[in-house]
């Protein structure tokens, strides 16, 4: 996802990235290391925003829905959700196993558009790749809206997500 987002940046950012972590490859489905993981993020988001890396990381993820939806398993999802952030997000909790082997997340709906997405035991919780995500899906979906993230513990958060009916309904 790092390296897929910096390519798109342009030439000089993918060798700014390839000088640091070299030339790694990854596929989608195979365990790699959380080390290398976040190594990668972070180099990502430093040549993303020299000034603040965090917001650097939140473009990252935000960009990575838009990438997944472009793929054909990915436009085939949205058919499903779009245009209800809703389902999306209770999809993510509920199909969590099949990206991460730790924590759970909790999908709870508060109103027709507001809804938290309750994470417990997150290994690494990377405020600014949350809610970036979530922005991502927000877009994908086509709507607008907001999301905060709010840490609740060394390893538990919850991410507040408000979004606004589609200007098309």
């Amino acid at each position: 996802m790092a390296a897929d987002h910096l390519q798109r940046l342009g030439r000089a950012e993918t060798l700014a990235w390839r000088r640091v972590v070299g030339s790694r490859r990854r596929l989608p489905f195979l365990t790699y290391s959380l080390r290398e993981f976040l190594e990668e993020l972070a180099v990502a988001a430093a040549i993303v925003d020299p000034n603040d890396p965090g917001e650097g990381m939140r473009r990252i993820w935000r960009d990575a829905a838009s990438s997944y939806v472009a793929t054909p398993f990915g436009h085939s999802l949205l058919r499903l959700f779009k245009p209800n952030p809703s389902r999306s997000l209770s999809w993510l909790a509920q199909h969590r196993d099949n990206f991460c082997n730790h924590g759970a997340w909790n999908f709870v709906q508060r109103s027709e558009r507001y809804a938290i997405m309750e994470m417990r035991d997150e290994l690494i919780w990377l405020e600014h790749a949350h809610r970036g995500g979530a922005e991502g899906l927000l877009v994908a979906c086509g709507v607008e809206g907001t999301v905060e993230a709010e840490r609740v513990g060394p390893y538990d958060g919850v991410m507040h997500v408000r979004w606004e009916a589609p200007r098309w309904s």
